[in-house]
């Protein structure tokens, strides 16, 4: 038989790169050796995204380049993961053969995947195609980190009960489970042996944590917990902090963290009372600046990122202006946003009024024309600044790219390192010398 290779390449969020990271170290374990090229595998995995429509679209279409690699004989086994997989399970079962797919699972208990894999290994037939398991309460497993050296995310939570109308994420991932603070602070034992340089905490809703366990929400206490656990000179940065559950008591102990970045990930979605009103959420422009101003009452130096969406069912001229507005007076560093995408079985599926996607996308593109500009200063005042960066990637002898504290990995912009030296997983005080677009240009400081 061929040598048990196998390549697994993860799209969509950083969620689904935690996943991954299980099945990895998973299927190491029982024998697998991972490879960096599909080109030389036996079997690939593609854990997809099906969030949005144009997610959906990538994964097919990866899912097919699998499929021909597998019809030219280069590999044995294809199978699907991850949400697409889930969700669409039974579409996926119709559209693709056996021949072609061999095994869909889904996104419940990752430990089953190794058995799967090695049962589509040794049988021309698995004994199951469709696998979709059971949501595990809390199991913890070992993590083969990828991505960049350094860095690495922890997922605190699973799945998320808020319910937005336009949201697919409980139908795929169900409702809000948290996991145990003491199985959180075990895996972090797991990566903390490596050369952890920054922790990047995710999850879908990360200040509702605890909400479903405890009956309360636990952030602050989770945060006290890994802060205490981090090593000097590691930092600790906080992701998808869904704006209505920001607390003042929470912001007061953040404060109080160590490790702690004040790098704030709110996705506001829109400024439009209306639009927030139909996108089942409770904020408007009036209190969405008010949580900045409380945020930078107590982190002078914070750092806001945030995605929106337009062309939301409903949305009128006066509600793209509300948001608009508001992002001129919100200076926020980082922003992104993208098109509503209608989900089927979302209430706002079956929303009247809905845009047209040529009128969405103007509105997208005035959107992100006055981001980059009311952005502007907010990043320039990095200029001449002296930052520690994670260093990512060697592009040439004497140049680097990397990240500072107020860039988050994937979403936000590079800074490039002027740097004989440094090698990727270093983390290197700078100075930073320049804007160049959304990326930042400084140079090693002597003392590294």
């Amino acid at each position: 038989m061929k040598e048990k290779t196998v390549y697994i390449e993860s799209l969509g969020c950083a969620k689904n790169q935690v996943d991954s990271e299980k099945m990895a170290a998973l299927l190491e374990q029982h024998g697998w050796s991972l490879v960096d090229d599909s080109e030389n595998a036996v079997c690939i995995i593609i854990n997809t995204c099906g969030f949005i429509e144009s997610a959906k679209k990538e994964a097919i279409e990866v899912l097919f380049d699998a499929v021909k690699q597998k019809q030219s004989g280069k590999c044995s086994i294809v199978v699907a993961a991850g949400c697409l997989a889930q969700r669409y399970h039974e579409a996926l079962k119709n559209d693709f053969s056996n021949e072609e797919i061999d095994v869909i699972f889904g996104i419940g208990d990752i430990s089953k995947i190794a058995d799967i894999v090695e049962d589509a290994y040794l049988n021309k037939q698995p004994s199951e195609r469709v696998v979709v398991p059971e949501m595990t309460d809390d199991t913890l497993l070992d993590r083969k980190v990828s991505g960049f050296p350094g860095a690495a995310y922890l997922r605190i939570s699973d799945g998320c009960s808020n319910h937005c109308t336009y949201c697919a994420i409980p139908i795929i991932r169900g409702e809000l489970h948290s996991r145990k603070i003491e199985t959180i602070l075990d895996e972090l034992d797991l990566l903390l042996p490596g050369t952890l340089k920054e922790l990047n905490i995710i999850s879908q809703d990360t200040t509702n944590y605890g909400m479903d366990i405890y009956g309360e929400r636990k952030l602050a206490d989770l945060l006290e917990a890994i802060d205490n656990k981090l090593p000097d000179g590691t930092r600790m940065r906080l992701l998808y902090m869904h704006p209505d559950h920001i607390t003042d008591e929470l912001l007061d102990r953040m404060t109080k963290l160590c490790h702690f970045v004040p790098y704030f990930d709110l996705p506001f979605q829109s400024a439009s009372k209306n639009i927030l009103q139909r996108m089942g959420r409770k904020g408007d422009r009036t209190t969405y600046l008010e949580l900045l101003a409380r945020i930078r009452q107590r982190f002078e130096n914070a750092v806001i990122r945030s995605t929106f969406i337009v062309g939301f069912p409903g949305e009128t001229v006066e509600d793209v202006k509300e948001t608009l507005k508001f992002i001129e007076h919100a200076g926020m560093e980082w922003v992104g946003a993208f098109t509503y995408s209608p989900e089927e079985d979302t209430p706002a599926y079956d929303f009247p009024d809905r845009v047209k996607k040529g009128v969405a996308k103007k509105r997208l593109d005035k959107l992100m024309d006055i981001s980059e500009e009311a952005s502007l200063p907010r990043l320039e005042r990095f200029i001449g600044e002296n930052v520690k960066v994670l260093i990512e990637d060697r592009i040439d002898e004497d140049l680097c790219i990397g990240r500072f504290w107020g860039q988050a990995p994937d979403v936000d912009g590079l800074t490039v390192v002027e740097t004989s030296t440094a090698q990727p997983g270093d983390m290197v005080d700078i100075e930073i010398l320049r804007l160049n677009g959304k990326d930042f240009y400084g140079i090693q400081s002597h003392n590294n």
